[in-house]
């Protein structure tokens, strides 16, 4: 992260911004386990008060990802490898649960929605345009839940979105990566047209739990 970082002119809260950022920076590895998150510090480097650091730090102890030691400060916890796989568990089995509602539910028009954007990460994918794998990525799985339709499905795999942002730009990041993350979302999208609930299912568990794998690996590498 940069040694300062203006966010006051965000047109977000300044809390939810330096969570966002926070958060990243811990998921990325660039904070890693046990780091001093120090108040004085970070609030130097992204040119704010206090005040909505605290409140950012809270939200991210609650998330399980820091720790605050009284009279000491907060930390990153030790155990968010682990926090990373459980919340990325719970996240496969949610996703997983919108493709099979999509498999059941999906209609001929939506069919032809979903093709488009494999038809345009396939282009990119071949092209290495990381940025562009990224945006057909969000949108085909943005998708996916529109199809299950079903809101409550789709609120909780909004409330643990955040968590993939930056693991996913770390997988779209390597081109090794690009096509295998390409063929499986193409098998995703194989079943859902064939309506095979159970095994859009299963596709996109195992498609969760693979780059999960991948990250964390990475990061214990680093």
């Amino acid at each position: 992260m940069e040694n300062t970082m203006d966010i006051t002119s965000q047109t977000r809260s300044v809390r939810d911004v330096v969570y966002e950022k926070l958060k990243e920076a811990i998921l990325m590895g660039e904070y890693k386990p046990g780091f001093h998150l120090n108040e004085r510090q970070l609030a130097q480097q992204f040119m704010i008060s206090t005040t909505p650091l605290k409140e950012a730090l809270r939200h991210l102890e609650q998330e399980g990802l820091v720790i605050t030691r009284p009279r000491v400060g907060a930390f990153v916890s030790n155990d968010v490898m682990i926090s990373i796989e459980e919340i990325n568990l719970v996240r496969s089995a949610i996703e997983g649960v919108a493709a099979r509602l999509a498999a059941t539910k999906i209609d001929e028009d939506e069919i032809l929605q979903l093709g488009q954007v494999i038809k345009e990460m396939e282009l990119y994918t071949k092209e290495r345009n990381s940025e562009k794998v990224l945006e057909m990525n969000t949108q085909f799985h943005k998708l996916i839940r529109i199809f299950a339709k079903n809101n409550y499905v789709c609120k909780q795999i909004e409330a643990i979105r955040s968590f993939d942002l930056g693991p996913r730009n770390k997988i779209l990041s390597n081109f090794d990566e690009l096509d295998r993350a390409f063929h499986e979302h193409h098998l995703i999208y194989e079943k859902i047209i064939m309506r095979d609930p159970d095994g859009a299912e299963n596709a996109v568990r195992m498609h969760i739990h693979r780059s999960t794998r991948f990250v964390l690996d990475g990061k214990q590498q680093l």
